[in-house]
């Protein structure tokens, strides 16, 4: 081989490494541009449907403390970059037999992920997606039945009690406590009208409207209804919650 085809076959291997090089790279950033986005969205679906798997959780723990089947229960939430917080907000208020509305706190506990929500609230469970797209995941012990010929009211108002919050990518501990119960039962049928206070007013409507109430008012913040010639069986527990 003369000098000058060594000089070419060099030059010629040179060429090679470079243009591997960068079709490596090239193929690299490709795969980032295209695939990390992809990894992302699944990684964040994956952290908020594990969240509504323990707000689930949630739920029946709340429900064992409320109803005193045990005083204490905790619950462990891994954050992975979101937010979780216990507030006093939202409310519901009840008259029946002409008395006024007597109000009662019921408190809300909301995770948080970017621009997506999931809570407990007076013993239901909520989604909430961007553009205020709301799912009730799990419903609320407030229904109506028959019983013997009777139409039966059950409001059952879970009060949470407390204002603490976490976030960051740690994990918060939900801390619940029994605190107290009550329950009232009207002697003979009276006409109920509630008044509930909440940002998920809208799925609060639809419920109350399957559940054979009368809708009177709604907004994005408030519903107002009423169930007539109706038995009312009436309970409030109170549940102290501290997350840490």
């Amino acid at each position: 081989m003369t000098r000058e085809d060594r000089r070419n076959a060099a030059v010629s291997e040179t060429l090679g490494y470079i243009l591997l090089f960068a079709i490596v790279t090239l193929s690299m950033g490709v795969i980032y541009a295209i695939g990390y986005p992809a990894l992302q969205t699944n990684m964040d679906a994956n952290v908020f449907e594990s969240a509504e798997q323990n707000f689930i959780v949630l739920q029946s723990n709340i429900e064992r403390v409320a109803f005193d089947q045990t005083p204490v229960k905790m619950l462990k939430f891994k954050l992975q970059s979101s937010s979780i917080s216990v507030s006093n907000h939202s409310s519901i208020s009840v008259a029946y037999d002409g008395n006024p509305m007597e109000k009662y706190p019921t408190g809300e506990i909301v995770f948080s992920r970017d621009d997506k929500m999931i809570s407990y609230e007076m013993g239901g469970v909520f989604k909430k997606y961007p553009h205020d797209a709301t799912v009730m995941v799990s419903e609320p012990p407030i229904y109506v039945t028959s019983l013997e010929g009777t139409t039966v009211t059950n409001i059952g108002i879970v009060s949470l009690s407390g204002y603490s919050q976490m976030s960051g990518k740690g994990i918060a501990t939900i801390n619940l406590r029994h605190n107290s119960s009550s329950m009232n039962m009207t002697s003979s049928i009276a006409n109920v009208s509630v008044l509930i206070n909440s940002t998920h007013a809208y799925k609060w409507e639809d419920y109350l409207d399957d559940m054979g109430f009368t809708v009177d008012n709604v907004t994005s913040s408030s519903v107002n209804a009423h169930i007539n010639n109706t038995m009312l069986i009436m309970s409030e527990h109170v549940v102290d919650v501290d997350i840490t």
